[in-house]
């Protein structure tokens, strides 16, 4: 499993009606029917791990003891809301474990403030967990190495264009929304053809299918 420098342990239990204020009644409902504990494990900063900040100043690990099987992801959302730094989520159910994070982005206006975007989570016990790691030579880094060890496959695989420089983690989560857009885009299509019954038509539907299919392997 992850492990981390004995330096940012913080291991502080974290009352769960901190996040009761923003949060309407079936939210706080969830809390407390599947939340067991919530744990501020890990800081992640340049005093804790001798990695200078840059954007972001510090990255939190925070561990789900849970009640059930799942945690919903609109409960998480609440946390990372709560909170201005991202957020590294391991949520232990017993003997398994998984890992959740999301892509966050600070606010341009206030410091004190950030914008939760998508999120990315292994599966439990996955064997991508024994990769997920502080990898960079600042916090920025070791977020954005955070977001892709535990998405995996799910975002692309970088494409640097050397006229435009390296694709940045907002870069690649772009991609990966633009990608699924296309990929509903087709099955809607597919859909539309199975349904007509002019040949014609049919044929229209494919073309303008392969041409979404043909952007999806070559374009992004």
């Amino acid at each position: 499993m992850i492990t981390f420098p004995e330096h940012a342990k913080v291991g502080r239990i974290v009352a769960k009606e901190n996040f009761y204020g923003k949060t309407d009644a079936a939210t706080k409902s969830l809390f407390q029917s599947e939340i067991a504990r919530i744990t501020w494990e890990y800081k992640l900063a340049p005093e804790t791990i001798n990695i200078p900040a840059k954007k972001w100043s510090e990255i939190q690990v925070f561990r789900i003891n849970l009640k059930n099987s799942e945690v919903p992801i609109k409960v998480l959302k609440v946390i990372d809301s709560a909170i201005p730094y991202p957020i590294l989520f391991l949520i232990d159910k017993g003997t398994v474990e998984k890992a959740v994070i999301s892509y966050k982005e600070q606010s341009q206006k206030d410091e004190n403030s950030a914008k939760v975007d998508t999120y990315f989570e292994t599966e439990w016990n996955d064997e991508r967990l024994k990769n997920v790691k502080i990898d960079g030579l600042n916090i920025d880094t070791v977020f954005s190495n955070f977001v892709r060890q535990i998405a995996g496959d799910k975002l692309p695989a970088a494409k640097n264009d050397l006229s435009e420089g390296p694709r940045t983690i907002k870069d690649d989560v772009e991609v990966m929304k633009e990608r699924e857009k296309i990929q509903k885009q087709i099955d809607i299509l597919t859909r539309k053809i199975s349904l007509e019954p002019s040949l014609g038509k049919k044929q229209e539907l494919a073309e303008e299918r392969y041409k979404l299919k043909q952007l999806l392997r070559f374009g992004l």
